[in-house]
């Protein structure tokens, strides 16, 4: 028998998923996911973005089953996913994932919960569907996340037509080959730049939109009878070698088998990072750290002289994290470690209020001027140190294990 592509086994893995394979912590985090892409989205009600989603929608959607989350009209499918998830990924709340270097519950979640409503199916087989479009997207990513992002590709639309066309398709019933198919295809489909991040633009958020509506197009045209590359991913011309580059293809092949190898073990639902602030994923234990010294040290932001992070290369290098304003948008406070650590510093806390009452607040542009940060090899993805001078001479140090870290927990237990 020929060996299987990345999208057949993987295909595999999404068609054989059952309620009964999942165990109940995996249930809880699947569940868990849900619950808080429901509330992200709720919580982005009333931003710019969300308002021309809004109003787009009402243009877009045709009759349906499927529920928007903000006020409990109904739409197609597709138009109302695509509403759901730009107000669940508005303000940067959404959970986050260390291997996708992206945010693919802006995409499972309003996949699902649509399709899950338009075909009339339960939660025992909406479940499986969240954990195997989590899964799907993370092992694609798995050797090529950082490096495609590297190029200047937003991990998020890059990895998330396939979260969307899997979560989708198992709920749409698709057959074992139509999974091949679907997931095959959403390579074609994937897109999305860093730009939008860099300068504080708007349209990233659509970013998604796009490449969520991308996957469920895949889906239905695999439902349909598309039939895909079975090489689409690991190919010559394939998604590797386009987003990431030859050598990138290369390590891909050479690993494949790390990727496929423990499908169903170490499952990508159960990494999620549950973000308590509104931020970039990046910013957010710096935000904990900066908190719980500010508690701790009880820390006036008039008596500091300079606050210097210390983060892992890829961290310090992600696009939008160095501005230091005046902001002229909110989303280039969004990405901000200026904004955020002082926010963070001066009011203990980092809320949405702040990015829409207090953007230019002259307090927080103030101490913003006073932040810079620096990298280090070696540091982890979660990895933060944070050292403020204060006018008196004193140095005050913490790293990440100030912060209450069962925020970022990867063990499903905890």
């Amino acid at each position: 028998m020929a060996e299987k592509t990345l999208s057949q086994a993987l295909g595999d893995y999404a068609y054989e998923l059952s309620y009964r394979d999942l165990s109940p912590e995996i249930v809880e985090k699947a569940q868990l996911a849900v619950a808080d892409g429901i509330g992200c989205a709720l919580l982005a009600y009333d931003l710019p973005s969300s308002r021309i989603a809004r109003r787009t929608w009402k243009e877009l959607k045709k009759d349906g089953k499927c529920t928007a989350w903000m006020n409990g009209e109904k739409g197609d499918a597709q138009s109302t996913a695509w509403l759901n998830l730009i107000l669940m990924h508005g303000i940067l709340h959404d959970d986050m994932q260390e291997t996708t270097v992206g945010h693919m519950g802006s995409f499972v979640i309003p996949a699902a919960y649509a399709v899950a409503e338009q075909e009339g199916k339960g939660g025992k087989d909406l479940l499986p569907a969240v954990v195997a479009g989590y899964e799907v997207a993370g092992r694609i990513a798995m050797k090529s996340g950082l490096a495609i992002v590297k190029r200047g590709f937003r991990a998020s639309p890059v990895f998330g037509p396939f979260a969307a066309a899997t979560a989708a398709g198992k709920l749409m019933g698709l057959s074992r080959e139509q999974m091949h198919n679907a997931i095959a295809c959403a390579a074609s489909f994937s897109c999305g730049l860093l730009e939008a991040v860099n300068t504080g633009s708007m349209e990233w958020r659509f970013q998604n939109g796009g490449a969520l509506r991308n996957g469920l197009l895949a889906a239905v045209l695999a439902k349909e009878g598309l039939v895909a590359s079975p090489t689409a991913l690991e190919g010559r011309c394939g998604f590797f070698a386009c987003f990431g580059g030859p050598e990138v293809r290369e390590r891909v092949l050479s690993e494949m088998n790390e990727i496929t190898g423990t499908l169903g073990q170490d499952l990508e639902v159960a990494k999620n990072v549950y973000k308590p602030y509104p931020t970039c994923g990046y910013n957010q234990v710096g935000v904990e750290v900066a908190v719980a010294m500010a508690k701790k040290y009880d820390i006036r932001p008039e008596n500091i002289e300079s606050i210097v992070a210390t983060v892992a290369p890829e961290n310090k290098n992600y696009p939008g994290g160095d501005v230091h304003g005046p902001f002229a948008t909110l989303d280039q406070a969004l990405l901000s470690k200026p904004f955020s650590l002082a926010a963070a510093m001066m009011y203990r806390s980092l809320t949405v209020d702040m990015y829409l009452s207090r953007l230019n607040a002259p307090e927080i542009q103030q101490l913003a001027q006073k932040v810079s940060s620096r990298p280090r090899e070696g540091m982890g993805f979660l990895d933060y140190r944070i050292d403020v001078k204060l006018k008196d001479g004193t140095t005050l140090s913490a790293d990440q294990t100030i912060a209450n870290m069962k925020n970022y927990s990867l063990d499903p237990k905890m």
